[in-house]
């Protein structure tokens, strides 16, 4: 390869992404572009934790420049240092240097995406996906419906010697060291010169959903099995998710039904919605029902909808605070036949009935199965013909005297809510 001088012109590598990647990277199954969403792994917030103050070496757009190593640096005051490579009217290789360009994140509907400002009135659109495993960041652009894979690489604190010398007049910020072991612009042979360089399982990269590794990676074909999904449910139940309009939803099994509710916050109360599970010529789905409206439709086995908070909801952090510490506590709303009683709560939604002393009640009405529904806890005492009780959470949190964290989109400390 070839090192000519850099300069500071000519078009940006994050335009030359867009408009490269028109080429397809190999077959891409058609998809209906309502119902598939190319699901980003993380949340805006999470990706400008990752990238500011960082570079990512990468190679592409492809095909045309694939294995050739050109990089990014993403300035914590939101300017975009490159060196990217371009090819020769005789297939030989240059870089060239550029800091006109501007950076941002921002939640789109398919999660956490950039933004860059080529212009006062350019902007254009892309996709990154991180690897925790790994520390790969690769690059996704949709185009003419489908999705197309146009650049692999990966995330690292310093900067290549090999793009310090292919762009030596290019000044970055002086807290990013030269890493002087990278020092190939092939991009196979600098992964291998320098395989701990990579920034792996950065904080927060846990918090995913199933089959956020982009559609373009696998021509537009299914990224994740119905077990994946069912394991993240199950897993999820009773707590914070967001969606991408960072609304706050919580997963919960009641019983043999399956709800979705939607956290307060600003102008929208609190809602309640239905979970169904149907199954076509197309496949099988996952549907949120709101009556006879279906608001969403996730194609089981495709990038899962909704990213987790690893926040637990208002109701749940009462019942974990229950099953924590197991005493013996009155409840106001089981009315008078249980003013001189007390409950105990256990896993997997038990209780037991004990008396002041705390000992346990002897008859029939001594023990039961409790459930959150519709925002509501729901408590069935054995052989009681008065059940179920139930009691919204906030009424339940004043006779409890506690004080559950208020989640919502305006929540600071909420992981990339």
């Amino acid at each position: 390869m070839n090192v000519m001088t850099s300069i500071r012109s000519l078009p940006s590598l994050a335009a030359g992404l867009l408009v490269a990647s028109c080429v397809a990277h190999g077959e891409s199954v058609k998809l209906d572009r309502n119902i598939h969403f190319n699901e980003t792994p993380f949340s805006a917030y999470f990706y400008q934790k990752l990238l500011s103050g960082r570079v990512n070496v990468m190679d592409g757009p492809w095909p045309r420049y694939l294995n050739v190593v050109s990089g990014l640096v993403f300035g914590a005051d939101g300017t975009v240092y490159e060196c990217s490579a371009r090819r020769r009217m005789d297939g030989k290789f240059f870089w060239l240097a550029s800091d006109t360009v501007r950076w941002s994140t921002y939640m789109a509907a398919s999660g956490g995406n950039l933004i860059w400002q080529l212009d006062p009135k350019q902007r254009n659109y892309t996709t990154k996906f991180y690897d925790p495993e790994t520390g790969g960041l690769s690059t996704e652009v949709w185009w003419q419906g489908a999705d197309t894979l146009v650049a692999s690489g990966q995330i690292q604190d310093t900067w290549p010697r090999a793009l310090a010398d292919a762009c030596p007049f290019l000044e970055i910020p002086s807290h990013i060291r030269i890493n002087e072991k990278q020092t190939s612009l092939r991009m196979d042979e600098l992964r291998q010169q320098d395989p701990d360089a990579p920034i792996r399982n950065f904080p927060g990269s846990h918090l995913t959903s199933p089959g956020r590794t982009g559609l373009g990676a696998s021509g537009g074909r299914p990224t994740t099995t119905k077990a994946e999904v069912e394991a993240f449910l199950e897993a999820q139940h009773g707590n914070v998710l967001i969606n991408n309009k960072r609304i706050g939803l919580t997963y919960v099994r009641a019983g043999d039904r399956e709800e979705l509710w939607r956290i307060a916050s600003g102008s929208m109360g609190h809602a309640f919605w239905d979970v169904v599970r149907t199954e076509d010529e197309a496949g099988e789905w996952i549907e949120v029902h709101d009556g006879p409206r279906v608001r969403i439709r996730y194609p089981m086995g495709y990038p899962f909808r909704f990213l987790p908070t690893g926040h637990r909801h208002m109701a749940f952090q009462l019942t974990d605070e229950l099953i924590a510490h197991p005493h013996p506590r009155p409840l106001p709303h089981m009315g008078e036949a249980y003013v001189d009683k007390r409950f105990v709560f256990h896993p997997e939604g038990k209780f037991s009935v004990v008396d002041e002393a705390g000992n346990l009640v002897e008859g029939p009405h001594f023990d039961g199965t409790w459930m959150w529904t519709r925002g509501r806890l729901e408590m069935t005492v054995r052989d009681d013909p008065t059940n179920p009780y139930s009691v919204g959470w906030r009424e339940l949190a004043s006779d409890l005297d506690m004080q559950p964290k208020i989640w919502s989109r305006y929540s600071r400390d909420v992981g990339g809510w």
